[in-house]
């Protein structure tokens, strides 16, 4: 794992987990915006502030695979199928169903509110960072 990426999961391990500012999309947004310098994410930062908040954005934008892909292809990623170290997905987690992670040396990582969930999860879409 890039020492940038290593920095990055740390201070983020140690950010509280909070709706709208530091959650699963956002943490990954946050890292692509770290990477590329823009953030597929812009227009829901400021939007919501629960996980209903959350959703209503998520259904609004036709489920999070549709909301992934046009935010992502909004910004210049593309879907790859092969996710490196680094690269970013959307992945399915056992308990919560769709979220948003980052690849890392171990799998993919999620941020939860105790800091990186990280397993192999199914991969819905990744792209390239």
């Amino acid at each position: 794992m890039s020492g940038d990426l290593i920095a990055f999961m740390r201070a983020m391990a140690r950010a509280s987990f909070v709706w709208g500012s530091c959650d699963c999309s956002l943490v990954m947004a946050d890292w692509c915006r770290a990477k590329r310098g823009v953030d597929p994410a812009a227009s829901l930062r400021g939007r919501y502030s629960t996980a209903a908040g959350a959703m209503r954005h998520v259904i609004r934008l036709g489920g999070f695979e549709a909301m992934g892909r046009s935010l992502m292809a909004g910004c210049g990623f593309s879907v790859t199928g092969a996710p490196r170290v680094g690269d970013v997905g959307l992945v399915t987690h056992p308990i919560v169903g769709p979220v948003f992670a980052i690849r890392c040396a171990l799998g993919w990582a999620v941020k939860s509110p105790e800091g990186f969930a990280v397993d192999e999860y199914p991969t819905i879409v990744a792209w390239s960072v």
